[in-house]
């Protein structure tokens, strides 16, 4: 699992430790550390960064492994061209042995085109999957941030409406309180 898939699982795990240390005032209804809560919110979008910068590893991979495999090209087509001018310097068979060389460097540079074609189709599969991968990573973990601040909202409405009938509630006790004692003073 990566770093940043971990760092998910902690949050939501910080979220369910934040849960289970709430203060029931209701069934169903409890009261939690909005510090916390924001805390933890606030982390999730640099947990999804995080996965957003895995791809960005594996682009600059892509781009070593083809410098690298352009590198070892111009190394071998080098070597080969070195030998080719001393076998033509030191052979009496001058044109067998360009030949030779010839064939040889073609060879090379087939095979050097061939690794560099394979090291740079293997590149862009990765940062193709790289790249899927962040995408299908950050639309789960914005669902889910997304989700779980819609929970959020409708439990904070509904605290909201129960503090509201709470004070509605001890206003109309206070209402009853006052009028029984003008009523028990004018007795």
């Amino acid at each position: 699992m990566t770093e940043s898939v971990n760092k998910m699982f902690d949050l939501i795990d910080d979220l369910s430790t934040l849960c289970d240390d709430g203060i029931p005032i209701f069934p169903g209804r409890m009261i939690v550390n909005t510090k916390e809560l924001y805390k933890i919110v606030n982390a999730f979008p640099n947990a999804i960064s995080d996965e957003i910068q895995d791809a960005r590893i594996i682009l600059k991979k892509k781009d070593e492994i083809i410098q690298d495999a352009k590198l070892k090209a111009e190394r071998i087509i080098q070597d080969a061209e070195n030998e080719r001018y001393k076998l033509l310097n030191e052979s009496s068979l001058n044109k067998a042995m360009e030949e030779h060389a010839e064939k040889f460097r073609q060879t090379v540079f087939d095979e050097c085109q061939q690794i560099k074609m394979a090291a740079f189709n293997e590149a862009q599969e990765l940062r193709l999957n790289a790249k899927n991968d962040s995408i299908r990573m950050k639309e789960e973990f914005q669902d889910f941030a997304q989700a779980l601040l819609n929970n959020l909202e409708q439990d904070l409405n509904k605290l909201y409406q129960i503090v509201m009938n709470g004070q509605q509630r001890l206003q109309e006790m206070k209402s009853t309180d006052t009028m029984q004692q003008m009523t028990s003073e004018h007795k």
